[in-house]
């Protein structure tokens, strides 16, 4: 009984995943051939360090210009890019960036709501990024790694995005979190990109920046838990949306809420307010917090 007790636990730890993982654990996991480090990051930045193992993407192979606004690129565009990243069903795809810029972060947790949407469910995200690799000691090179290619077909979950006529048709029926900062969505500060200022009509502020420490740390998820179901009145079992100025800061809302705390039906508006700022008859607010009822 204690043998088998023992592979149960052992067979568990290999297939069940974290969103979150920590330096240690990938050390740990360096040499596991069911996982796949994946660097979100410019070419430049990869030659110059990463992780062993890692490969490399960089978010323009994931997003497409759509008029004001950025989008995920087509489905076949898609495949590809996991196909060519060695990614397939049994994977436990890791995910980290080195960085330099918050939106270097942002970038990482975009491509794992994009792995969600298109059906890999074993997606992590490495606290902290390369910078949190580093700063515990953990080595870096400048080795290549090949990987064979996969034939991945993708397996579109629906329930994890949304698009303008959704929003519309929703407003007021379903929490939405602004991921920009406060003065953003108040519209005290205009945005270049966006012709209108403030936020989706009834939607609540919550910057994504938040939930994280100034060395991007995760908090933790005992204090992130009760912020959101005892401030925000958040139910984990009920649908809301997350959105931003063009899809990266709600990513990792999407991350946190999603992979982090188990929300079981959270949906992101790709285009947020590039497109829907950029409207003339959405219908907006400004100079106000709100919640929803």
């Amino acid at each position: 009984m204690k043998h088998f007790l023992l592979f149960l636990i052992f067979t568990l730890s290999i297939f069940a995943h974290d969103a979150l993982v920590s330096p240690q654990w990938l050390a740990n996991n360096l040499h596991n051939n069911n996982i796949r480090i994946v660097e979100v990051s410019d070419e430049q930045n990869f030659e110059l360090q990463h992780i062993k193992g890692a490969v490399h993407t960089s978010i323009s192979q994931w997003r497409i210009k759509n008029g004001t606004y950025l989008t995920i690129r087509s489905t076949k565009e898609i495949e590809e890019e996991i196909r060519k990243l060695g990614i397939d069903a049994d994977k436990h795809v890791v995910l980290y960036a080195p960085i330099i810029t918050p939106k270097d972060y942002l970038k990482a947790t975009y491509i794992y709501w994009a792995l969600n949407y298109f059906g890999v469910t074993k997606v992590s995200v490495l606290d902290g990024g390369l910078n949190n690799w580093i700063s515990q000691g953990f080595p870096t090179t400048q080795e290549t790694n090949s990987v064979q290619k996969t034939d991945f077909h993708a397996n579109i979950d629906s329930s994890k995005i949304a698009n303008l006529d959704y929003v519309k048709s929703h407003l007021g029926k379903i929490p939405m979190l602004d991921a920009r900062p406060s003065d953003k969505y108040l519209g005290i500060t205009p945005t270049a990109t966006v012709k209108r200022d403030g936020h989706i009509a009834g939607a609540m502020s919550y910057s994504w920046n938040y939930s994280v420490t100034t060395d991007y740390i995760l908090k933790s998820k005992k204090e992130l838990n009760a912020l959101f179901k005892n401030g925000y009145k958040l139910n984990k079992n009920k649908e809301l949306l997350v959105y931003c100025t063009g899809g990266l800061e709600t990513s990792f809302n999407y991350f946190v809420l999603s992979g982090v705390l188990g929300y079981k039906q959270v949906r992101l508006y790709d285009a947020s307010m590039k497109q829907w700022g950029n409207l003339d008859n959405t219908p907006m607010n400004k100079y106000r917090y709100e919640t929803f009822e």
